[in-house]
């Protein structure tokens, strides 16, 4: 465990948690409620105050940043003491590791915090990016880039581990030309060993290129995070970001300034590496700590995520474990493997809007679903949970429409597979009541192309004419023949 992280580990038992980043862009505070294990935030801001605008020529931080971003600290400061935040951790990045005057702003600041800042060399830098995706997207082979306002750090990843490493001093904040950003980028001997791999982008400038991605390809969903594309259609948006009219590309106001420079150093950095295709990540250092802080804790921030939200949404404890059992063999017949972890995770959420307007829970569940605030699941395995409850709540007709532009992400037997799986937990949902102990009473059974359901002579009257017209329509959808059976 790194020194920084087991220092405040050690110490946090109970009681908020800030982290505060001084990067060269922006300075960042979020304030987690306890531990940081929780995934969600109490607050989160970002100021602008570019410490690191003007550095690669006068090698200081300007009077101008400073003031900026002294008077940042000052507002996080407040809010903290205000927030009764018991534990801190102030990290700072790329512009006051490498400008020589970097105490006539840390002094001031650490004053205004009552509290130390752990200025990160590049490597840990580029550690803690690294376990921020990694922590946050499953990665096996690939190139992690993370592009700040001062520096590129580069994570080659072999079986789901880094195993090389760099940090560059070129950011979207430098003064350089292209044939700069090219020979210190062709300075990573080892960039050729990415060449086929996908590029997983994180910081504001790769975000930015999502935003224009999926603006100009109208993308359905607004989604940055696991946002994957091909790296020719990244190539034609990174020329347009080039140009004189960015605002219509749907970049930031705040990164319009900058975005010239950040596209000329991903275009240089694709066309050295030969990458394949792009995934935008929407993490950052901060993921990287707080996951560094859960090593000892053993906890997944999704699954507390997904377990606060099954808390709020369900009638009766018990009936998801109870659902995966009967349907593990249907999805075994008729979906993809790697969608099983999903199918487990829809079934925890399959009553969420048990409590929603009828007309409307079919939209609303989908809805719920695609905008989890959980970063492990790809924008595919979203799409096709959403699709599971959606028709878990509206069955056959789809009469509230789920955007056919959001499950037309999905392949033929992804959509087949969710929409299945969806009227049969709506035929399970209503042969029970929602009613866990109702399921003991009832198993599935696939032998060659029939669907068996065996029920308890004593629950005969829980299949009445409505819920064998909904099992028909689940074994269908199976393309299966169907048959009930009562014991």
């Amino acid at each position: 465990m790194n020194e920084v992280a087991l220092s405040f580990y050690r110490k946090i038992n109970k009681g908020k948690l800030a982290i505060i980043d001084i990067g060269s862009n922006s300075i960042r505070l979020v304030i987690y409620p306890q531990n940081g294990k929780y995934p969600f935030p109490l607050f989160n801001e970002r100021i602008n105050c570019k410490l690191g605008e003007g550095l690669s020529l006068s090698k200081n931080i300007s009077s101008q940043s400073i003031s900026k971003a002294l008077s940042a600290i000052k507002r996080f400061a407040f809010i903290i003491k205000t927030m009764s935040v018991k534990h801190q951790l102030i990290v700072a990045t790329a512009a006051v590791r490498k400008a020589k005057n970097a105490k006539e702003f840390l002094r001031p600041a650490e004053k205004i915090l009552n509290h130390n800042i752990k200025i990160l060399s590049a490597k840990e830098e580029a550690d803690y990016a690294c376990l921020g995706v990694l922590s946050n997207i499953k990665v096996d082979k690939g190139l992690i880039a993370d592009l700040g306002g001062g520096s590129l750090e580069l994570i080659l990843i072999q079986d789901g581990k880094k195993i090389k490493s760099t940090s560059i001093d070129i950011g979207h904040l430098s003064q350089i030309t292209s044939e700069e950003i090219r020979k210190e980028i062709n300075k990573v001997e080892w960039l050729k060993k990415s060449e086929g791999l996908t590029l997983y982008g994180t910081g504001g400038s790769f975000r930015a290129l999502g935003s224009a991605y999926i603006k100009n390809y109208n993308y359905p969903l607004s989604l940055l995070h696991g946002l994957k594309f091909n790296i020719e259609k990244g190539i034609i948006l990174l020329d347009l970001m080039s140009d004189e009219n960015k605002e219509v590309l749907g970049i930031p106001p705040g990164r319009i300034d900058t975005i010239s420079t950040a596209a000329n150093i991903i275009t240089h950095l694709i066309l050295l590496s030969n990458v394949k295709n792009i995934m935008i990540s929407g993490t950052s250092i901060r993921d990287g700590l707080i996951a560094e802080l859960n090593k000892e804790n053993r906890i997944n921030p999704d699954k507390v995520a997904y377990y606060n939200v099954l808390a709020k949404n369900q009638r009766f404890n018990g009936m998801q474990t109870k659902i995966k059992k009967i349907f593990s063999p249907i999805f075994q017949k008729i979906a993809d493997k790697d969608l099983e972890r999903v199918f487990k995770i829809s079934t925890n959420l399959s009553d969420i809007s048990w409590d929603e307007q009828p007309d409307m829970r079919g939209n609303i569940a989908a809805n719920k679903i695609l905008s989890l605030p959980v970063r492990d699941l790809t924008h595919i395995e979203r799409v096709w949970m959403a699709k599971v409850v959606y028709h878990r709540y509206i069955g056959t007709k789809d009469k509230q429409q789920i955007d056919k532009r959001i499950t037309n992400l999905l392949s033929e037997k992804q959509k087949i597979s969710s929409y299945a799986i969806g009227l049969g937990l709506r035929f399970i949902y209503n042969f029970s009541a929602g009613l866990p102990k109702n399921l003991d009473n009832i198993k599935f059974k696939i032998k060659k192309n029939k669907l068996t359901c065996k029920i308890k002579s004593e629950a005969k009257v829980l299949m009445d004419k409505e819920n064998e017209r909904r099992f028909k329509n689940f074994a269908n959808a199976c393309n299966l023949n169907y048959e009930i059976i009562f014991l």
